[in-house]
């Protein structure tokens, strides 16, 4: 059944103002035209009671004179936002609310509602659909300004932490500031701090120093014996061991390391369903949109299981073990659940991926740059990995045999440069739990450690490689992971 459209005719007591509303049961807009509003213009978002029509003529007047009210139209207009429905509402929703002062309304909570068509009272906890789009709505604002909107004077920028919009111009925001205001990324206006200036008449501090020769004399005396004490640090100092130097790529204190658990509530929702969900579908959170279950199962019953933030002991334990590694940079380390993950993570951090393409669908960004790749097998409900270009002895393909007593199953760790080429990424892969507990056992243990001594060229960098583990699952754990393929790619 295609949207019902409603029609009214508003009349106000204010001079040259007929306006005609139109109500799209859709999109839940009011679409205004008149005298004093462009054709075919959004202008008030829909609201559970019906407007009386002096405030919506009232909201409508005030968004169309405001210049930064066309700006927000021109960006849905464009070609990131207008092909979503989704994103189209939610950028004209919380410019609107903001413009007209009600930034109280700007919550997760509400743009669920009245964007996304969640029932009244629903739990942002458990549905983060508002999250995804708001990482998405971010990329295309960017997108936006960097290419159609490139010679806009003013800015459009939803900083982290919140969804109240900031319009920006110069480094200064446009128009008078609202109450509550969201805090701003370091960085998020200009890419560069502001210093505040003491003023020319406030009497400044004045700090004076009085010295003399015995002061100076020790001042001498102490730097010297740092520095033959330094000296002999560097004698004394005990050479890195190669676990320490392979993770110490990973974390520095320029940069933030990133690592990203399996989504397991995506696999239990891919097994309901029987439907692969691939990364546009995952990044945008729209293949929720279309959920059907073969099994007879609530559509709605699908979507909770697999909406939750689940993942596994395995991943949770490699976590724990990375995170208590000598070489972590705190403040650096984050774990980022998949569905928080976005595209600029990618290209400017380092980052460590669990699990395969099924269970973690980032992976599939790296995976076309290695020869060892993941295949799920959706009409044989199982992944195989495909070897791309096999070697003297080594199959073309690897899968678990589920006849065989032991179980054999397969894990993978591969090594290549984030999405900027600024960074690395670190796959810590699996057929399944016990072939990515085998990858990271081997990762930990004394075996791995002459491989990972090769990794490295003759100027200390990590070069790509790729290592393919074999290893039995009894009770999904994997004892005595064995290496049964390697590459490192020399450049």
């Amino acid at each position: 059944m295609g949207p019902r459209i409603f029609n009214l005719t508003v009349t106000t007591d204010r001079p040259g103002i007929n306006t005609s509303v139109t109500k799209c049961s859709s999109c839940r807009y009011l679409l205004i035209t008149g005298e004093r509003t462009l054709t075919n213009s959004w202008a008030s978002f829909a609201e559970d009671r019906q407007p009386s029509e002096t405030r919506v003529a009232d909201h409508v007047e005030r968004l169309e004179e405001d210049p930064r009210w066309h700006l927000a139209k021109r960006i849905a207009g464009s070609k990131g936002f207008v092909k979503s429905k989704f994103l189209t509402s939610f950028v004209l929703y919380i410019c609107e609310k903001y413009l007209l002062d009600q930034a109280d309304d700007i919550t997760e909570q509400q743009i669920g509602e009245q964007v996304f068509r969640r029932p009244r009272g629903y739990n942002p906890g458990e549905n983060n659909i508002v999250r995804n789009y708001a990482r998405l709505l971010r990329q295309r604002l960017d997108e936006y300004f960097a290419v159609e909107g490139i010679d806009e004077r003013v800015r459009v920028l939803v900083p982290r932490g919140g969804y109240v919009p900031l319009f920006v111009e110069d480094d200064a925001v446009v128009g008078k500031s609202k109450p509550n205001p969201t805090p701003v990324e370091a960085g998020t206006l200009a890419g560069r701090a502001s210093l505040e200036v003491p003023h020319q008449d406030e009497p400044q501090p004045v700090f004076v120093v009085r010295s003399s020769w015995a002061l100076k004399t020790l001042c001498a005396a102490l730097f010297v014996a740092l520095f033959f004490v330094s000296l002999h640090g560097i004698h004394r100092r005990p050479q890195r061991s190669i676990s320490d130097r392979f993770w110490g790529v990973f974390f520095t204190p320029t940069r933030d390391t990133l690592l990203v658990p399996a989504d397991s509530g995506l696999v239990i929702y891919q097994n309901l369903t029987r439907r692969w969900v691939s990364l546009a579908e995952y990044a945008s959170g729209e293949y929720q949109e279309h959920t059907k279950s073969p099994f007879g199962i609530d559509p709605a019953i699908v979507n909770e299981l697999g909406g939750r933030r689940y993942t596994s002991v395995v991943d949770l334990h490699l976590a724990s073990s990375i995170s208590q590694l000598p070489v972590v940079v705190k403040d650096r380390f984050k774990v980022r659940y998949a569905r928080e993950v976005t595209l600029d993570d990618l290209k400017q951090s380092n980052v460590i991926l669990l699990g395969s393409v099924g269970a973690n669908p980032w992976v599939e960004l790296f995976q076309k740059e290695l020869n060892f790749r993941f295949e799920p097998q959706r009409n044989e409900d199982k992944t195989i990995i495909r070897n791309t270009h096999p070697l003297a002895g080594e199959k073309a393909s690897y899968e678990t045999d589920q006849t065989d007593p032991a179980r054999t199953t397969f894990g993978l760790i591969a090594v290549t440069s984030n999405l900027g080429g600024t960074g690395h990424v670190l796959l810590i892969e699996g057929i399944n739990m016990a072939g990515t507990e085998a990858a990271a056992d081997y990762l930990f243990s004394d075996a791995s450690k002459a491989f990972l001594s090769r990794v490295f060229d003759s100027k200390g960098n990590m070069l790509p490689f790729e290592v393919l583990l074999e290893t039995s699952n009894i009770g999904a754990n994997a004892p005595r992971p064995q290496i049964i393929s390697q590459r490192i790619i020399r450049k």
